[in-house]
């Protein structure tokens, strides 16, 4: 019987830890943020246009009145991941760098809501609260936490649930008050699409789109019911 040589053994060993530490449902095709954001983002899924996530402004392409702004934040990534600064996440940390290029999570987005949402709270604010002035659109922000529109809530939802689900982040909002919006916003024909879209580039999908009851398996895992 031939005996594997140290080389064999080290080379297995490997080969074990990177499968161990691939994500069941997070995408490995693309590990570099800068690059997903900054062409995959535009080249291949809105170099035609679209509209803004927020507040559904229209767009006719790549403009610097859009950036691809991140629903689940980059910086809650950095944390997670005890990796450091943004730019030492992206040159040292495997899990950063597949959950930061992951379009599932990434939209076009205005710098003025981006500066304003940056690092805030999802959450469900008073009535009373005015919207954010002069974006024309159902958008409120108070005290580092923002509402959506309810025509969105579901899709943020459905994003922050994948993220959790796929590379174990943290779910930094209320899982009860993210079940109800999941609920109560369907999912919708351009989600389907996108997903579709996406599927076609990064070679996985977002499950909690095509089929939005497996949020019961983070309600189970969260409450332990």
């Amino acid at each position: 019987m031939k005996c594997l040589g140290m080389k064999h053994i080290s080379l297995f060993t490997i080969g074990l830890l990177v499968s161990l530490n691939a994500w069941p449902d997070g995408q490995t095709k693309i590990d570099d943020p800068k690059k997903a954001t900054k062409k995959i983002f535009w080249d291949e899924i809105y170099g035609k246009g679209g509209e803004t996530f927020f507040c559904k402004q229209p767009f006719s392409g790549k403009t610097s009145r859009i950036i691809a702004g991140y629903i689940y934040d980059s910086q809650r990534m950095i944390d997670h991941f005890d990796c450091g600064t943004k730019s030492r996440c992206r040159r040292s940390n495997t899990n950063y760098k597949y959950a930061a290029s992951d379009l599932h999570n990434i939209y076009p987005v205005s710098p003025r809501v981006e500066l304003n949402r940056r690092s805030a709270r999802y959450a469900e604010l008073p009535e009373n609260k005015d919207q954010f002035p002069n974006l024309n659109c159902s958008y409120k922000s108070y005290f580092q936490t923002v509402e959506p529109a309810d025509e969105i809530k579901g899709d943020i939802a459905r994003i922050i649930f994948y993220m959790h689900d796929s590379y174990d982040l943290p779910i930094p909002d209320g899982v009860q008050m993210l079940m109800e919006w999941n609920a109560n916003d369907p999912v919708s024909q351009s989600e389907i699409d996108r997903n579709i879209l996406i599927e076609t580039i990064q070679g996985n999908r977002n499950r909690f789109i095509d089929n939005p009851h497996a949020v019961k398996d983070i309600e189970m895992k969260a409450t332990g019911r």
